[in-house]
């Protein structure tokens, strides 16, 4: 069902493809209905559900009508305004500001997910997702030395309450520098395609 949707998303997107690819990975692997809402695993309101599929994916709106009914959005977890902040303040000057609206919250609620954050967001690499990041979230992605993006965005918003969780002050000396960052090579590894499978929600692996 996964890779079904998806091909039929971007079969007849509109805009750039890899938002394309982006969104309809993150819609594809968070689409479970009757028991899984869009608006929840998207952390999307249904009139922004609505407006992202009308602009992105018009041939999709049907998508709508088999979506159980919006009860209200779900309740955020306690970090989640403050790193959906910590995305949108750092949105790439002069780019889509819907887009950036709507990868901040969905960004934000995936953090959440038990996985890597990639697979999490539905993406086939690690390097899809610093795309992604390079292109709408600019001044976030400059700001990361080569760590995994849970454990950066964790770190920033430490940094911003003056807390410091880290072992050490030195990330270089540190211990659990292999936690943290990620090897050059694994990096650059990974192509383009398809979504993975659909994320489970829980505690960050970090």
């Amino acid at each position: 069902m996964i890779d079904g949707l998806y091909a039929e998303l971007v079969s007849r997107g509109s805009g750039d493809p890899f938002d394309q690819h982006v969104l309809a990975s993150a819609i594809a692997s968070g689409f479970a209905p009757p028991d899984t809402l869009l608006t929840d695993t998207l952390a999307l309101s249904l009139t922004d559900l609505s407006f992202l599929l009308a602009r992105v994916f018009p041939h999709t709106l049907s998508l709508l009508d088999v979506h159980p009914s919006w009860r209200g959005p779900r309740a955020d977890a306690d970090e989640e305004p403050a790193l959906r902040a910590l995305l949108h303040d750092s949105r790439t000057p002069g780019g889509d500001p819907d887009m950036a609206r709507w990868l901040a919250r969905i960004i934000a609620r995936r953090s959440l997910g038990a996985r890597h954050l990639w697979e999490d967001m539905g993406l086939t690499s690690r390097s899809e997702l610093g795309r992604l990041m390079q292109r709408h979230f600019r001044p976030l992605s400059q700001r990361n030395p080569g760590m995994r993006w849970k454990k950066f965005f964790y770190r920033a918003l430490c940094e911003q309450e003056g807390v410091l969780l880290c072992k050490s002050p030195n990330c270089a000396v540190c211990e659990d520098y292999a936690l943290c960052f990620v090897d050059d090579s694994v990096m650059a590894a990974g192509t383009h395609g398809g979504p993975a499978m659909a994320p489970a929600l829980g505690p960050a692996p970090g």
